[in-house]
């Protein structure tokens, strides 16, 4: 990675190095937080970051959680962008932007979906320059020509999640490949997918996890229990029903299952595979702060990434590996190509077929030495948003002085 410094004349009146438009694909109150809550929060340190809530890439439904972000979503736009979140601080400086948009995004709203968006980013549109768009959704309605330095940062292979369109990402994904600067993938089939596209420029840098607050939440061996953990987005476009069950039966006088998270946050279903792991004995804590589900996984001894295994999934870094890891447990997944190559250089990742998952959760959770908890947390040390931070900002004022 190159390293380069925005010298002092060439920065912001407020010692800013850019002005940074990011357009994310969730709300920033969301219940989860991803890549894109902490890219917002690292560059916020030197940029200042104007983050665009979702554009809604996923056409929604008449299901309650879609009418209740709609909601949600109406009040903040006519409420102001600065309203405070609910649970997730905002970053000293960082404006949050609420667009209101039709969530269909083909040639008839296309001209009404750019007016409205470049209504909403007026701010930034006229700042003074440098001025940075990094997005991670490909839906951009031109932005860009209207950035110094445009990075998009894919953390998935979008398209292929039920419900997206399609058409739009890949509309959108084959423009930004002409005009961005540096593309960056976070697992190794996101890079495969943008060199096919015809992206230029792209660096590799999986998920990494906010590991100091599992850390301090790690307990010693004494003061575990026989229990298993996932926490994540609980929905059947990502999880294996079936195979959970099969540890919640394996699980039982044994050991817990213990699930955190969201019930379907973003499409998808899982009440009644949630009600059917409740009769085997799972136990649903609801959705965790960061603070709590590092308390909780403190005291566990396995963190479960129980994902199905399809298009959508291949392309996913799970920055729970480096979570469970950093707290001390021992991590079983299936089959995900960006954990089987963790596996390969990190002993307490575990990859196990369907037909043997169940039987590995129950071997580890045999006893360990408090040694091996502190060799899992010395493993995940350097994947932190500390380091990733310094990486991110170095990579865009390389990119900044490039577009000089």
């Amino acid at each position: 990675m190159v390293t380069a410094s925005v010298p002092e004349q060439s920065r912001l009146g407020d010692g800013s190095v850019a002005d940074v438009l990011m357009l994310g694909t969730a709300e920033w109150d969301s219940p989860i937080a991803t890549n894109q809550h902490y890219v917002a929060r690292e560059l916020a340190h030197t940029t200042r970051v104007t983050f665009v809530e979702s554009l809604g890439l996923r056409r929604p439904r008449l299901r309650r959680d879609d009418v209740v972000r709609m909601a949600s979503r109406a009040r903040r736009a006519f409420g102001g962008g600065n309203a405070a979140p609910a649970h997730r601080p905002r970053p000293p400086g960082a404006q949050i932007v609420s667009p209101l948009v039709l969530p269909v995004h083909r040639a008839p709203t296309f001209p009404v979906n750019r007016a409205l968006l470049r209504r909403a980013t007026s701010d930034w549109l006229a700042a003074p320059r440098p001025r940075v768009l990094w997005t991670f959704t490909p839906v951009t309605y031109g932005l860009e020509a209207s950035a110094d330095v445009v990075i998009y940062h894919c953390v998935d292979l979008l398209a292929t999640f039920p419900g997206v369109d399609a058409v739009a990402v890949g509309r959108g994904e084959r423009s930004l490949s002409s005009r961005t600067a540096v593309a960056i993938a976070t697992s190794t089939a996101v890079r495969e997918h943008l060199a096919a596209v015809g992206f230029p420029r792209i660096e590799l840098l999986p998920n990494v996890a906010d590991v100091s607050v599992f850390t301090a939440a790690s307990r010693p061996v004494a003061e575990r229990r026989p229990a298993v953990l996932f926490s994540g987005n609980l929905t059947v476009h990502k999880l294996d029903p079936r195979l959970l069950e099969s540890v919640a039966t394996a699980l039982r006088g044994r050991g817990e299952m213990l699930l955190a998270g969201p019930l379907a946050a973003g499409g998808g279903s899982f009440d009644s595979e949630m009600r059917r792991l409740e009769e085997l004995g799972a136990r649903h804590l609801g959705v965790l702060t960061p603070a709590r589900l590092a308390e909780i996984a403190g005291t566990c001894a396995v963190g479960l990434i129980p994902y199905a295994i399809n298009d959508y999934t291949r392309g996913v870094s799970p920055l729970k590996c480096f979570e469970y890891l950093s707290s001390g447990l021992a991590v079983l997944s299936t089959g995900l190509p960006s954990v089987r190559e963790l596996a390969e250089t990190n002993p307490h990742v575990t990859v196990a077929d369907v037909g043997d998952f169940a039987a590995r959760v129950v071997k580890l959770l045999d006893p360990v030495s408090n040694t091996v908890v502190t060799d899992r947390m010395a493993s995940a040390a350097e994947q932190g948003w500390e380091g990733r931070g310094a990486v991110l900002r170095a990579l865009l004022e390389s990119e900044l002085g490039r577009a000089r």
